[in-house]
Parts: C-alpha cells; structure tokens; sequence
C-alpha cells in the first residue's frame, strides 16, 4: 500500500501529495540487483569490450533503456559491480565499518585474527578476481574507470594498513605492510586460485599461515 505525505502549499493552493511505495522501491531495488548480477557474470566472462549494455539488458530480462535508467552508462554499470564485489552486497556502507571488518581485530589470539583476514579476504577476492581484468581493461579506453582502479588500489593500500593494525595489534612496519599488501593481492589470489587450481579453502588455510607467520617474526 502507498504512503502519502502532504507538502507545503502557497495559501489557497490545493496541497500536493507525493507518494512513495515500499513496492516500487523493492522492485527498483531488484531490478538493480538483477541488471548488477548479469553484468558481474559478463564482464567476468567476456571483459570489458566482450560486453555489451544489450547483452546485460537481455541476461537481466530488462530493457537497454531500463539499464541506463537504472544504474547508468556503460562505465557506470562496471564501477557499480566492482563496488559489489568487493563490499558483497549493494548498501552504502564502507568495508572499513562492516563487521567483518571489525572482526580482524577481535580474535583472542593472533592465529584467531589471521584466520578472520584469510576469510574477509578470500571472500573479496573470490567476487572481484574476475573482475579485475574487466576494470583494467576499461581502465586504459575509459577515464572514469582509469580514474576507478586507481581508487580501487588506494583503498586496498588504505584498507591494507588499517587491517593489519587490528591483526597485529600495533603500527605496521614497512616491509609489513608491503608484505601483507602483495599477499593479500587479486593478483595472488588469481596466481594460486584461477591458474593453480587451489579452492578457496585451501588458499584462506595458506593465507592465514602466511599472515600469523609475518606478524609472529621478531623486530
């Protein structure tokens, strides 16, 4: 059922009435859904110049017009699921105030917070990998997504530091936060993941290790 709210009017103005359904925005809410899950599942299969705003319309059942109106250009459509694949879901909230963020920091003990980062991160990576090769290909024709991969890699490198201080438990030095940084990578994961043919599992399990052994070392 609408909702209906009256707005200021000029005396002796009838007053306007604006609606707004809870039943449009869900269907809004999963069109944009649909359109951002056929475009994830295209760039990853055919990159960026293999996809096309029809192709995404016709796997998300919508029209092409339906796709601009709701999510945008091209390039708009890309950055969106890149956003997605990273956070995990389409809200307006940062990685850094997630929960499973905070989680890094919260274990008992060192292998705890090592194995809570190997899951956020094989979680990530696993839904951007494939997009990654999309976004740097788009990155070298479109501006706007030069312009979204290099923010992308800041808020790594940002995300890469604010990690390890809630696993470590203190400042990084150097070459651990560049150690982490290269660990933790799309690039590894894809090297080990993609072309070795590791599970995820298995790659989380190393990962963990990995990261335990580089905060357990001696100054």
């Amino acid at each position: 059922m609408s909702t209906a709210e009256n707005d200021a009017a000029a005396p002796g103005t009838p007053p306007t009435r604006t609606y707004r359904s809870p039943r449009r925005r869900l269907q809004a809410a999963q069109t944009r859904a649909a359109i951002l899950q056929a475009a994830h599942e295209l760039f990853a299969a055919h990159g960026w110049v293999g996809t096309s705003m029809r192709d995404i319309a016709r796997t998300a059942d919508v029209s092409v017009e339906t796709v601009y109106a709701t999510v945008g250009s091209k390039v708009a459509v890309l950055k969106s699921a890149v956003d997605v694949a990273v956070a995990g879901d389409d809200e307006p909230v940062a990685l850094a105030d997630r929960p499973e963020f905070a989680a890094l920091g919260a274990g008992l003990t060192l292998a705890d917070r090592a194995r809570a980062a190997a899951r956020l991160v094989g979680a990530i990576n696993q839904r951007a990998c494939l997009l990654d090769a999309a976004l740097r290909q788009g990155a070298a024709v479109e501006d706007d997504l030069g312009e979204r991969l290099a923010e992308f890699e800041r808020g790594r490198r940002e995300g890469t530091a604010a990690g390890g201080r809630l696993i470590a438990g203190r400042r990084l030095r150097t070459t651990e936060f560049d150690e982490l940084w290269m660990l933790t990578s799309i690039a590894v994961y894809g090297l080990l993941v993609r072309d070795s043919g590791w599970s995820r599992g298995r790659y989380e399990i190393w990962l963990a290790d990995r990261i335990e052994e580089l905060f357990s070392r001696p100054a």
